[in-house]
């Protein structure tokens, strides 16, 4: 199950946030969301439940191990190195089907989405790396831990919630209107990303990346698409996964930022999984300032962790050498320079250096890849643009200027600023835009259903 579902939005979200208003105890809410969590995790496989109680009950084993032996070093780094083993063979093996992906009778692909496993296993290993290192009390109270793991407001895309940070909410914590009214925006805006938006650019990368009918403004359009796709995919997800948590009355940061001009390459791989992106980096000890070598070596790793956890993927992995690459140059030689350029020019730069590397995750082989290359330029292209493209990009014209309102920060602060002085010109003008809001987000949420209601029916 997904939070897109309309089985969720429709069905598990409203009722299981009705029922965790029944009483006021974090205990109560707590119980309701293990429940329902489980239940949206193991969605049509029982066997589950199994891997989860196991994984969690290992990890809570670990984490009290390494607090009562903090004084043996040796035996606290064993323990540690036997939760990473165990977690991340639970993502390869679960998440990502690694080893059964030939077998059809031994495929848990249906189980458990490989991002989702992805977070939970992160979650896991990041309480006994915290507890290792300090940062947090090892926790005695199995069901607070279970809270925290399972939880399915961070499930899907994060964010990757550090336990000493998430800890007093699961003990404490209320369900307010402020949080209510806000979280529900958020759901709705984030479901219209996915369903929206993200179908929108799904339609534009099928007709642009279509092999049988390659034109050089179709691979670029395609692949522009191919990345906005996934881009409010996962931001929509990430809203929709804040808004959840604030409904059951947690708080917590955001899982991605807008893509700034001033960060270049860099700014913008932080600004997606940002959580994530800053756990690896915390491993991998990638801090300011480094020496040249050690510069190198830990953003390899980093990059290269990075995109195992992704995806243990040849060209994920490739993908991900190349973004550290890039990013270890920006960091010794380029950033000076470009950042003396013009925003426009390093939103360009922006733009060519994320078509060139991540469209190496839509192919997976080289020869695909240096044939859409090829094509971008030109290259043993027989048209510019195909009628399906350009069908596809009238048809959702509307849908794609708002995409780029809600992308480029530039546009999105103009857009709000002129928002916020039409509502402080009166009290009456205030009143018009609070309705003008309302009625759009109940827009968004009727045609978000309509068109996912749609899809099923088709």
């Amino acid at each position: 199950m997904v939070y897109s579902d309309l089985i969720f939005i429709l069905g598990m979200f409203p009722i299981m946030t009705i029922i965790s208003l029944f009483d006021r105890s974090a205990e109560y809410k707590n119980l309701i969301l293990i429940v329902c969590s489980l239940l949206f995790f193991s969605w049509g496989r029982p066997f589950v439940f199994c891997l989860i109680f196991l994984s969690v009950i290992l990890d809570w084993i670990f984490g009290l191990i390494i607090s009562k032996n903090r004084e043996n070093k040796a035996l606290c780094g064993i323990v540690l190195a036997l939760d990473i083993i165990m977690n991340v063979s639970l993502m390869l093996i679960f998440g990502q089907n690694i080893l059964y992906n030939k077998v059809k009778k031994l495929s848990f692909d249906a189980a458990i989405l490989p991002l989702g496993m992805g977070y939970y296993m992160l979650r896991g290993i990041s309480y006994v790396y915290d507890v290792f290192k300090g940062n947090c009390k090892a926790e005695k109270n199995i069901f607070c831990l279970l809270t925290y793991m399972v939880s399915l407001h961070f499930m899907l895309v994060g964010p990757l919630v550090r336990y000493g940070d998430i800890e007093p909410q699961i003990r404490h914590r209320e369900i307010t209107g402020a949080k209510l009214n806000q979280g529900l925006n958020k759901i709705v805006f984030g479901f219209g990303k996915v369903v929206l938006l993200a179908g929108v650019f799904e339609q534009i990368k099928l007709a642009g990346l279509n092999g049988k009918e390659i034109t050089t403004l179709g691979c670029w359009l395609g692949m522009l698409s191919f990345l906005a796709q996934y881009y409010f995919l996962f931001t929509g997800l990430s809203d929709m996964a804040k808004g959840l948590g604030l409904t059951n009355g947690f708080v917590y940061p955001d899982n991605y930022t807008n893509i700034e001009a001033d960060g270049l390459f860099t700014g913008m791989i932080k600004s997606f999984n940002t959580t994530v992106v800053d756990f690896f980096s915390e491993v991998f000890c990638c801090k300011k300032n480094m020496n040249k070598v050690f510069t190198f070596v830990c953003y390899i790793l980093c990059g290269l962790a990075l995109s195992i956890w992704y995806q243990a993927k040849v060209n994920f992995i490739i993908v991900g050498l190349c973004a550290a690459v890039l990013c270890i140059l920006e960091k010794l030689f380029l950033e000076r320079p470009l950042s003396k350029l013009p925003d426009l020019v390093k939103y360009i730069y922006l733009v060519l250096t994320a078509l060139v590397i991540f469209g190496g995750l839509y192919f997976d082989s080289f020869y695909g890849y240096k044939k859409w290359l090829f094509a971008l330029a030109g290259v043993n292209v027989k048209y510019t643009l195909s009628v399906s493209v350009k069908s596809a990009v009238l048809k959702n014209i509307t849908l794609i200027v708002i995409s780029f309102f809600i992308v480029c920060p530039p546009a999105k602060r103009a857009f709000c600023k002129i928002f916020k002085k039409l509502s402080q010109k009166s009290q009456a003008a205030y009143g018009r835009v609070m309705i003008t809001k309302t009625i759009m987000t109940v827009l968004v949420f009727a045609v978000s259903v309509i068109t996912l209601a749609a899809e099923y029916a088709a």
